[in-house]
């Protein structure tokens, strides 16, 4: 090998000084568990390549591998010992790495309260906004096992990005300090709390719900606000050329029955229940209900007429009802359901 004037760089210098017995009686104690970029400081005339030539010479541990004590340790204390407890438990280990191997042991954490503030109590007790919510979730929202480093189950909302200002308010409403986050013209909020889903499920709330959904017994005084939340996230709210206005409703045959029931028992107004496509993923039928003309404007302003919480969008589309003068239909029909 040849050198530029003879000069070796210093990254190719290695002293050939021999180990010393003291050295090594260092290194058989040190080696196993400090990292070597620390060692360097303990053997200032070795290069960290040398020191490591000598450990395998000598068969010794290396700190990066996790030895038979820490993961004991681990297995004994990773669901329910702090972190702060656990870094003091096993010092020469970072977090991410405690969680690495925790995953690779198949442990799970005890996260039985959020790290991030939250309102764990808002689905245990029932207000209109609380209803509101729930409707929101049961059309737009899902509940997430938690399986990942383990973590607790989560709630999750998905809207587009022009419908932001829901995610706002429903967070401002569970005290929220989880962020909502944007992307693809899609936007994201996600509450990681063991108490909130457990909540969510006694309310009937399922993991991948989807078409076979329950619907939650909500009572009666709170069923216009939580049909408010379903029609929110799975209605539309149109109009047609003459500024006549269109309502529907889609979803699972469970949510679309209890929402009709209520329709015309407390307002007369009645809808053909449509079956719509078959989803081979859920294994049920997609369901709609319609309602036009005055029909509908008395049911969006009904479900918008004094809310406290609603999707802004749809609530300027129910304003536009206030003002509509809409002849009747002659020879309306009473139907029974």
């Amino acid at each position: 090998m040849y050198w530029y004037n003879g000069y070796m760089p210093n990254q190719f210098k290695q002293t050939k000084t021999p180990w010393s017995d003291g050295e090594v009686k260092l290194l058989s104690e040190l080696y196993p568990k400090t990292r070597v970029k620390d060692l360097a400081n303990h053997f200032p005339k070795r290069t960290k390549p040398t020191i490591v030539a000598k450990a395998l010479s000598l068969g010794l541990p290396s700190a990066k591998l996790w030895q038979e004590k820490e993961s004991k340790i681990l297995v004994e204390k990773f669901r329910d010992t702090s972190e702060k407890h656990l870094l003091e438990l096993l010092p020469k280990r970072t977090w991410p790495s405690i969680l690495a191997q925790g995953e690779r042991l198949s442990l799970k954490r005890n996260r039985q309260k959020p790290r991030i503030q939250v309102n764990e109590d808002y689905f245990s007790h029932w207000s209109s906004s609380m209803a509101y919510i729930l409707g929101f979730i049961l059309a737009d929202g899902c509940i997430i096992n938690g399986t990942y480093k383990g973590y607790s189950d989560s709630l999750k909302f998905g809207v587009q990005c022009r419908d932001i200002d829901i995610l706002e308010k429903i967070k401002l409403e569970l005290s929220s300090n989880h962020k909502i986050s944007k992307g693809n013209n899609a936007a994201h909020f996600t509450i990681t709390s063991q108490k909130i889903v457990d909540d969510l499920k006694r309310l009937g709330i399922k993991y991948r719900k989807s078409l076979n959904e329950n619907v939650p017994k909500v009572p009666n005084v709170y069923n216009k606000d939580f049909i408010r939340g379903v029609v929110d996230g799975d209605g539309s709210i149109r109009f047609d050329n003459r500024n006549y206005p269109a309502l529907s409703v889609y979803g699972g045959i469970n949510t679309i029955t209890h929402i009709r029931a209520y329709f015309f028992r407390e307002l007369g107004a009645y809808s053909t229940l449509t079956r719509l496509k078959y989803s081979e993923q859920c294994k049920a039928y997609l369901y709609s209900i319609s309602y036009r003309s005055n029909t509908a404007k008395k049911l969006i302003i009904h479900l918008y007429n004094d809310s406290q919480i609603y999707l802004e969008r749809k609530f300027l589309l129910a304003k536009r009802c206030l003002d509509l003068n809409i002849r009747p239909r002659l020879n309306s029909r009473i139907y029974k359901i």
